[in-house]
């Protein structure tokens, strides 16, 4: 048995000891209930040191992926005195786990009134493991617990179960249990049935090589399926070595990639090669492990599907795999911004302004009818609406969804790179759109339906997500950013692995930012501003390649893991042809039947909206009162007209 293994408890080292000088981290309880030791000379001037060493056993037989974090840490010390009687000292507690060094301290309990507290604990605490996150056989974890005492007494460290450090491995495998193709090399390959399946792991830089015959054929295929492993002891996936009956490497071949739930299938074809006995070899890199398993077919045209004709070339749309709203209950969204309103309210004003500057000596009208309804108009008719304008319009720190992708993709490009760091990879894959703990994720977007829940609420939809054609955006990047020469048939190993990777997280980014434009209302306008801080969120998936690791802030971590594990797909294939024509093939189903109740309506999602509701209102009744004014002082003219009229025709007869 592994001392650190991913099985359930394979992380818990218990302190024990037999004595205190044979002390051990085992995983199961053993030894004494205690050790203890007494101090006769110390003093606050000439403290005493005690130094406790506990190295693991049995010693590692596994590769394991240590976590980036100390789930828990007890250490139950006493020190009893006769002048304070029982406390706790201060401990420096150091955790060796390989070649990295972890310190914890804990500050003691010296003075106690109404008695000690509990052990020494601590959770949570990160591990300085430099970027290093693997534990390889035979290297070593121990702990080192250091204490001053400054008077004498005796100490006692409590065991079997009261002293612990619980680690959560994630990932763990025994090499030679694997390693099952050994031995094997150039010079002497091993003997085997093509068409068969074999099993094996390439471990760091070895040669792992076969010989078989082939018979007559048109098509011969090797499909390669490397298991998923941690990213940092990831094989290179290289395309092998196919040596001919004549001694001649073989041409080079079609690819075809697939990656289905982390694993990563490779399928080598040649055609037209001769009859005979061939050798084919695998090589590994140093500091690299990953099991594998490999079979041959030899087929002929047109038997059954043999991969590069089963490519439509088709583009993917994108098939709304978060929106769980019901589009038979669908409302169609405007714009708020209220153009037809602003351009009447203008001509409207113009003739009002016309009228208003004729002399008149009623006041009453004037400013009890006429200005008001101007000003009324003003507001609700032009104010309101440039309001509504600009705050559509797209603001300098805002993104567009096309350059949130393309932003995406460039950082994938790098996360994705073979010298990236797998710490650096995992941290920039898994964040949500790429953004990392407190960045802010900025997006504007256009919406043209909002679709109801079973709640009451609605979910907006965004026709920009349909309209995305993912192959042509990776394949331009690709073509943007990699130095291979455009007439090299087959694309280097980062454009395989960036086109695969890329593909995979803007599904389930895509997927996400779905499922969160649900809002409680119908907006005003079909343009929506996403915007949030992210914050850091335990993430999903692969270990390697993890998912939706940051949040939004006002998402509190239950609900954004409920959100996560209804929503994750149960199978995402994407199977990617590399040879003369490039495509790419989506397989997704996410099985799990979301609860609307699930979905949250995040603070994020800020429609736009015109400076005051019912702006259409307003202008009615702006117009209503100028009409009203100005019918009113075209009736108090025309009486006055007429009195005037009749005082001079009475003048007349007179």
């Amino acid at each position: 048995m592994a001392a650190i293994d991913s099985d359930e408890g394979g992380g818990e080292l218990w302190f024990s000891c037999n004595n205190i000088d044979d002390c051990t981290l085992t995983e199961f309880h053993t030894g004494e209930e205690n050790i203890q030791g007494t101090i006769n000379s110390a003093t606050p001037v000439s403290p005493e040191t005690v130094f406790i060493e506990l190295p693991m056993h049995p010693k590692q037989s596994e590769i394991a992926l240590i976590p980036d974090v100390i789930d828990e840490l007890q250490v139950d010390l006493r020190y009893q005195d006769d002048i304070i009687g029982l406390s706790r000292p201060d401990l420096k507690v150091t955790i060796i786990i390989a070649q990295s060094t972890t310190v914890i301290e804990f500050e003691g309990d010296s003075n106690p009134t109404d008695g000690i507290s509990g052990p020494h604990y601590a959770e949570d605490e990160p591990i300085e493991s430099g970027g290093n996150r693997l534990l390889w056989p035979e290297e070593e974890i121990k702990i080192l617990l250091q204490f001053e005492v400054e008077r004498p007494g005796t100490w006692q460290l409590n065991l079997r179960g009261s002293s612990f450090m619980k680690l959560d491995i994630l990932w763990s495998e025994n090499v030679e249990e694997r390693d099952v193709d050994e031995p094997s090399s150039d010079s002497s390959p091993r003997s085997t049935e093509f068409e068969s399946n074999h099993y094996g792991a390439l471990v760091e830089d070895d040669r792992d090589c076969w010989t078989f015959e082939v018979s007559n054929h048109e098509i011969l295929r090797i499909t390669f399926v490397w298991e998923t492993v941690p990213s940092e002891i990831e094989q290179s996936h290289g395309q092998p070595d196919l040596i001919l009956p004549d001694r001649r490497m073989a041409p080079t071949p079609d690819l075809t990639s697939e990656i289905t739930n982390g694993e990563t299938r490779l399928t080598w074809q040649w055609r037209a090669l001769p009859v005979g006995e061939y050798d084919m070899c695998i090589g590994g890199r140093l500091n690299a492990f990953q099991p594998y398993q490999w079979a041959g077919l030899i087929a002929f045209e047109g038997l059954g599907p043999t991969s590069p004709e089963d490519f439509d070339y088709s583009s993917w749309e994108w098939e709304g795999l978060g929106m769980k709203g019901d589009e038979s209950r669908s409302q169609d969204i405007d714009s708020a911004s209220g153009t037809m309103v602003l351009i009447l309210s203008l001509a409207i004003l113009v003739g009002l302004f016309i009228e208003i500057k004729q002399d008149t000596t009623s006041k009453p009208i004037r400013y009890g009818l006429f200005v008001p309804g101007v000003l009324i108009l003003i507001i609700g008719g032009i104010v309101s609406p440039l309001w509504a304008v600009s705050s559509e319009m797209q603001s300098s720190d805002e993104m567009s969804l096309d350059e949130l992708i393309d932003t995406r993709l460039d950082q994938l490009w790098h996360a994705s790179h073979p010298a990236t760091p797998p710490s650096s990879r995992a941290l920039h894959v898994g964040s949500t759109f790429g953004m990392l703990d407190g960045e802010t994720l900025s997006v504007r977007l256009e919406t043209d339906s909002v679709w109801q829940l079973d709640d009451g609420r609605w979910q907006l939809h965004i026709p920009e997500i349909y309209e995305l054609d993912l192959e042509s955006l990776i394949f331009a990047k690709v073509a943007d950013k990699s130095t291979s020469s455009p007439t090299d048939q087959l694309l280097d190993s980062h454009s395989r692995t960036f086109i695969l990777l890329a593909a995979r997280t803007l599904i389930l980014d895509l997927l996400m930012l779905e499922a969160l434009l649900v809002v409680d209302e119908i907006p005003d306008s079909n343009v929506i501003h996403f915007k949030t801080e992210m914050v850091t969120s335990g993430s999903l998936g692969l270990v390697q390649d993890p998912s939706w690791g940051t949040r939004p802030a006002d998402i509190s971590e239950g609900r954004w893991r409920q959100m996560q594990d209804n929503l994750y797909p149960s199978l995402i294939s994407i199977t990617m042809l590399d040879g003369l024509e490039d495509d790419l093939e989506f397989r997704i189903e996410v099985s799990n039947d979301i609860s609307h109740n699930l979905l949250y309506s995040t603070e994020s999602v800020q429609p736009s909206a015109p400076l005051i509701e019912s702006q259409h209102l307003w202008v009615i009744t702006g117009i209503t009162l100028a009409l009203i004014g100005i019918i009113a002082e075209n009736r108090r003219r025309k009486k006055a007209k007429q009195i005037l009229s009749q005082m001079v025709s009475d003048n007349i007869w007179n």
